[in-house]
């Protein structure tokens, strides 16, 4: 008997152990396709971490070519609106020769001088201009021309207190020099369309 009972044991135990087995290789089968899964996502997971970074990478990059392209441009309008208003400024002194800008002086006196007391205001003037500024003041007393160099393009009126109206082209172009700047942008700006 105990030769069928050891057949018994035996058939029992390799039918357990063929149980377990297979129990074992399924459990086995499940974890291992879990951990593939695990791994399928961690590397997807890896694979958008790393397009998400390129992407912002690439952004940043095209921000920053961005910003030196308008830096670059800005420069470049920033040195054409200098060139001009250095232009303007050496172009002044055929400007006060001018008939237009003569035929406008007594007007500009009479404007500045309403902006120092009437008390014995001085008028400066570059020598070409002086005859011009004369007869624009000749009705007014007390009123004295000088004719001096280095006074710029125009004329400069002292009051009594030293108080003092510029009326050269120079600090009027200076003055409209950012007026102009952005005009000088928008045309840029027009022309480039």
């Amino acid at each position: 008997m105990p030769s069928n009972l050891d057949s018994e044991l035996r058939r029992r135990a390799e039918t357990a152990a063929q149980a377990v087995l297979r129990s074992a290789e399924t459990e086995a089968a499940r974890i291992a396709s879990e951990v593939d899964e695990a791994i399928e996502n961690r590397r997807a997971a890896m694979l958008h971490d790393r397009e998400e970074q390129s992407r912002a990478e690439a952004r940043a990059a095209i921000a920053i070519e961005r910003r030196e392209a308008m830096r670059s441009l800005l420069l470049a309008k920033t040195k054409l609106v200098h060139r001009v208003l250095q232009r303007a400024k050496a172009d002044l002194s055929s400007v006060v020769q001018s008939a237009a800008y003569r035929a406008t002086l007594p007007n500009d006196v009479d404007r500045a001088l309403r902006f120092v007391d009437a008390e014995s205001p001085i008028i400066r003037c570059p020598p070409a201009l002086k005859d011009v500024v004369k007869d624009a003041v000749a009705k007014r007393p007390g009123v004295s021309v000088e004719a001096v160099e280095g006074v710029g393009s125009g004329f400069v009126v002292i009051g009594r207190d030293q108080a003092l109206v510029d009326c050269t082209l120079e600090t009027r172009l200076e003055r409209l020099a950012p007026t102009l700047a952005i005009e000088i942008h928008e045309r840029v700006e027009e022309s480039g369309r």
